[in-house]
């Protein structure tokens, strides 16, 4: 037997369920978002996507964690290249994919050309279909609602040059060149097909980072007083749950009648310049961070009540994160086809149909619909 089947085989990854609870709830959200049924009474827990950080750039940071932990340090002890091996047969799934995803929505939106709900962006008036296979395979189109994939492929792409300087002890220079190429987004055509995976990759491969010292990081923190544990743990989760509400005043400050209203607007007009969510400059950077580690502290914290009460479905959602992403994503389009956002301008019709969406994902994954096809 090679070493690659071998590690693939021997493998053990004790998993570390505060991180999957937490993508499973990312997930959540995301599909809420991209249905875009509001107002649905769901708002206060998704912000509609509008806020200064999201659950998307969680949901990277997470995945980037794992990987760093599952494919960087729990391997090695194993040669580099059944890392590599691992990493990059990973990146031609997800590949694969994305370009099979690309093609399907395009071709059912075809027949869809006018229906208010279709999702924008759909090839349509280029000049032949070898166009759109050439862009396609070059991943400069994609289409749909599982665009996170390409994404993905493209990082884990990279992941083995990563981890070959983390295997080196230069976690610093990982830091400063990918913070070097997400700066260059100032620079690239304004179409987030081609500048956002620039700027993203920053959060993605500092999550790798962190995964891959995760063991250090914890011997770390543990190295410290429990007075000085909770004092840092809840200061994180008060400074989250101060900006969270901040960000939500100014985002909807427009809802709220009067001078207090338009005060909240006017902030608001002067803050967003900051926290574009594409090029995600160091002030969304850093308010992500803050809302991703409060986070993480309450969900460890109160991990076990959660996991009695609430782990039957967000473990389901973390375990099988992209499987789930990408159901999610037939459920965003064939439902927008049927009912386009935002919704039937009822609360509780929004909020029914959002819910039997989610639904519809947590069979698909209870049944294991399709389990063995898409990447899980």
């Amino acid at each position: 037997m090679s070493e690659f089947s071998k590690a693939v085989k021997k493998e053990k990854s004790e998993r570390i369920l505060t991180f999957d609870l937490m993508r499973g709830y990312f997930l959540c959200v995301i599909l809420f978002n991209h249905l875009q049924y509001y107002p649905s009474g769901l708002d206060f827990f998704t912000g509609r996507g509008l806020l200064y950080a999201s659950t998307a750039e969680g949901f990277f940071v997470v995945s980037g964690i794992v990987l760093g932990i599952v494919r960087g340090r729990k391997l090695l002890h194993q040669p580099f290249k059944v890392a590599a091996k691992l990493l990059w047969k990973r990146s031609l799934q997800l590949y694969i994919t994305s370009i099979i995803l690309t093609f399907i929505f395009t071709l059912v939106g075809q027949l869809f050309i006018g229906n208010p709900g279709l999702k924008y962006g759909i090839f349509n008036e280029w000049s032949n279909w070898w166009e759109l296979l050439w862009h396609t395979v070059t991943l400069s189109y994609t289409y749909g609602w599982a665009d996170f994939l390409r994404m993905y492929a493209i990082f884990i792409f990279f992941a083995p040059f990563v981890l070959w300087l983390l295997r080196k002890g230069l976690w610093y220079v990982v830091l400063i060149v990918s913070a070097g190429i997400s700066a260059l987004y100032p620079l690239l055509p304004e179409n987030p097909i081609i500048s956002q995976p620039f700027s993203w990759q920053f959060i993605f491969f500092a999550g790798f980072v962190i995964g891959f010292y995760w063991e250090t990081i914890v011997a770390k923190w543990r190295s410290f007083s429990v007075t000085l544990r909770k004092t840092i743990g809840w200061s994180t989760v008060a400074a989250f749950a101060i900006t969270a509400i901040t960000s939500f005043l100014f985002v909807f400050g427009h809802e709220i009648p009067g001078a207090v209203g338009a005060q909240l607007t006017a902030l608001h007009h002067i803050a967003e310049v900051h926290f574009n969510k594409d090029q995600l400059a160091f002030d969304r950077i850093l308010l992500g961070t803050i809302w991703f580690w409060g986070l993480f502290y309450l969900v460890r914290r109160y991990e076990s009540w959660i996991l009695k009460h609430f782990g039957w479905f967000f473990l389901n959602f973390g375990m099988n994160s992209l499987y789930v992403y990408t159901i999610s994503a037939f459920v965003v389009f064939f439902t927008h086809l049927i009912i386009a956002p935002p919704g039937l301008g009822n609360l509780f019709l929004n909020l029914l149909i959002s819910l039997i969406a989610l639904g519809l994902v947590q069979l698909a994954v209870k049944t294991k619909f399709l389990m063995k096809i898409i990447p899980r």
